[in-house]
């Protein structure tokens, strides 16, 4: 599943991002610099065996992975 997350430039969400992805256990699949705003590129988080990839472009962020981790991260971003 793949989702957009917010716009490139929403910072408050970028940060409920990364909470989010703190929340369901996520951790970097190599050495990032985890701070708003995020670096423009691929961004791979694991949970598990499961890799989530969090794409950063000019104009805006998203996530994608399993179905059912995608939502749980969407759940801990909007507090569900």
């Amino acid at each position: 599943m793949r989702v957009d997350v917010c716009a490139r430039e929403d910072y408050p969400s970028q940060a409920k991002l990364l909470d989010a992805l703190a929340a369901v256990g996520a951790y970097p699949d190599d050495d990032y610099e985890l701070e708003v705003p995020l670096p423009t590129g691929l961004l791979r988080f694991r949970v598990g065996s499961d890799l989530l990839t969090v794409f950063v472009d000019a104009w805006a962020v998203d996530l994608e992975g399993p179905d059912d981790l995608v939502r749980r991260v969407l759940a801990a971003i909007t507090g569900d």
